[in-house]
């Protein structure tokens, strides 16, 4: 089936139909806020503590702290005295070197045992409950590591999992097993268990969050992708700033698992209430059930099905119809055979749509690497990190109303071009912008204005590039190619924190490399075909030819004369 069919029966149905808006909500919210959760979550869970003290003997006051170190203490206890009481330590705090004796027993060479924790907001996290410090204090950053790796797998699998068994079944799959194992590790008293199964969340949770993108796309015809990738986008940055009242109420990271794993079961009800994608059945060749799904939506939606039903079947054998004397079956059967057929390497043995795969691809990599390094840079900012990160995520909001307006006017090639640009000219000039001018004139707040701006724009780019992904692969392979992709970004995740690390050999290099590869993703965009209002790509040839395909018009002419066609073509049946 063409795509420009299936596009005028959902213009028919009511490109905002209810039956369209309540399913997005459902998806969205499950596929981008529980992902949001686990995902964001890991900051406030796998913290460190201000410090922490050798618990040693009752008997044996604490020798009192260096100047230093007691400013430290102040600024985040009451007293010292207070903290300290009943107990003889061993104190070490963050941004303060430590010496490797001060990690065992005073007086002794006898590692320590049991710690007493230094917190401001009297929080427990894995590193407080797992005593990762001292010479386990990089089993904390490997733990990141390992949840980063299960998302790099998860991006891989799930896009051919759901190519192969449908988009609804790995949506609901992904998101119940996230909830059961998100609640699994919430009662794990052990370092091997809890990695294992942090492992399997960040699986599951990256998994089904590209899923629920790629569904929804799938929903609307061409004209409102814009709208609804720019909505999903939204979505996402909803989930994000929930993460604060979470954090904040439940201030201990078992309490605080349960909490963002328990609504993931709600995948279990709507097993019954969702269904799957119109495209990928009819990619299947499953034209019985996706006809029933456009009955269902056009009951949903108050609308009357065309006259003799949905045109969907293009083979003549499937429906059983003498149609030899239709021209148009003779052409369309093969069409079938072919899309059946698509698979990944066939993208990759076609030159146009290998550059387009590499460029959309690395335009992915640089936006994910710098807005998961502008995140984590954003943890050096002072004052609470509750309210930090709430504002931080607040900031995001206005990137998804104006993508939405510049890929409506200008389209996504431009669009995302220039928001490359802009990310990494401003991330440049921060880099090297002195704290101060040779008058001494304070320029803190320039500095702060430049990297929202950096952080705005790498978020517009970012949210585009979903869009363009999700738009220049034929429906077989759309999820495979968009799995992909997701992987690929998210190496630039792991990528990210490396880079922030030169900062203690360079202090401008982070930025600038940051910057750099913005710049070189822009340059780079014009190649890429323009797919605003274009149909979804079919099949190989419909993406090859993606740039060169007439855009779909929506006025009220045009869609009276899809709508008679629609008609005049179920009557010849």
């Amino acid at each position: 089936m063409e795509g420009s069919r299936l596009d005028e029966v959902l213009r028919h149905l009511g490109r905002y139909g209810r039956y369209q808006v309540i399913c997005t909500i459902l998806i969205a919210t499950i596929g981008t806020w529980f992902p949001a959760w686990h995902l964001m979550g890991i900051i406030f869970t796998a913290d460190s503590p201000q410090g922490y003290q050798c618990v040693t003997s009752a008997a044996n006051p604490p020798p009192k702290p260096s100047a230093v170190l007691a400013d430290v203490v102040e600024s985040v206890t009451p007293t010292y005295q207070q903290w300290t009481e009943n107990a003889s330590v061993s104190m070490v705090t963050r941004n303060i070197s430590m010496e490797v004796n001060e990690c065992v027993l005073q007086g002794t060479d006898e590692p320590c045992r049991e710690w007493q924790y230094l917190t401001k907001y009297n929080e427990t996290t894995i590193v407080t409950d797992l005593n990762l410090i001292c010479d386990r204090s990089f089993l904390a950053q490997t733990a990141q590591s390992i949840f980063l790796a299960g998302c790099l797998v998860g991006s891989f699998l799930f896009g051919f999992l759901s190519d192969a068994f449908g988009r609804k079944k790995m949506l609901l799959i992904g998101c119940l097993a996230n909830g059961v194992f998100g609640i699994l590790v919430a009662f794990v008293q052990n370092y091997p268990g809890f990695v294992t199964l942090w492992f399997l969340i960040g699986l599951f949770t990256q998994g089904y969050n590209q899923v629920q993108f790629i569904m929804v796309i799938e929903m609307f015809p061409p004209e409102c992708r814009t709208l609804i990738g720019s909505l999903n986008n939204m979505f996402w940055g909803v989930g994000v700033i929930t993460v604060t009242p979470f954090a904040y109420i439940f201030r201990n990271w078992r309490h605080m698992q349960l909490a963002i794993s328990i609504p993931c079961l709600v995948a279990i009800p709507l097993w019954f209430i969702l269904d799957d994608s119109i495209r990928w059945l009819i990619s299947k060749g499953r034209i019985n059930e996706a006809t029933n799904i456009l009955n269902k939506m056009a009951r949903w939606n108050s609308v009357e099905p065309p006259p003799g039903g949905f045109l969907l079947a293009e083979d003549a054998e499937e429906e059983n119809i003498a149609l030899k004397e239709i021209d148009k079956s003779e052409v369309a059967a093969p069409s079938i055979k072919e899309k059946k057929s698509i698979t990944y390497l066939d993208v990759l043995r076609s030159p146009r749509l290998l550059l387009n795969t590499v460029i959309i691809y690395f335009s992915w990599f640089v936006s994910m690497m710098t807005y998961y390094g502008a995140s984590l840079n954003s943890a050096h900012l002072v004052g609470s990190k509750y309210a930090n990160f709430f504002f931080l995520g607040l900031a995001e909001i206005p990137a998804f109303f104006i993508i939405h307006f510049t890929m409506t006017w200008w389209g996504r090639r431009p669009s995302m071009g220039l928001f490359f640009v802009v990310s990494g000219l401003t991330s440049i000039a921060t880099a090297f912008i002195p704290m101060k001018t040779v008058d001494g004139a304070d320029l803190t707040v320039p500095i702060v204005v430049m990297a929202i701006i950096a952080k705005l724009c790498i978020t517009c780019a970012f949210s585009i590039n979903l869009i363009f992904c999700s738009e220049i692969f034929p429906t077989p392979v759309r999820n495979v190619g968009f799995g992909i992709g997701a992987v690929v970004a998210n190496i630039g995740t792991v990528v990210a924190p490396f880079i922030l690390y030169l900062a203690s050999y360079a202090s401008f290099l982070p930025l600038t490399i940051f910057g750099a590869l913005s710049i070189s993703a822009a340059v780079l965009i014009p190649i890429l075909p323009e797919t605003r209002n274009k149909p979804l790509p079919e099949t190989i040839e419909d993406a090859i030819h993606l740039g060169r395909t007439p855009p779909c018009t929506q006025d009220k002419d045009q869609r009276e004369k899809s709508s008679s066609k629609l008609e005049a073509a179920n009557d010849l049946l």
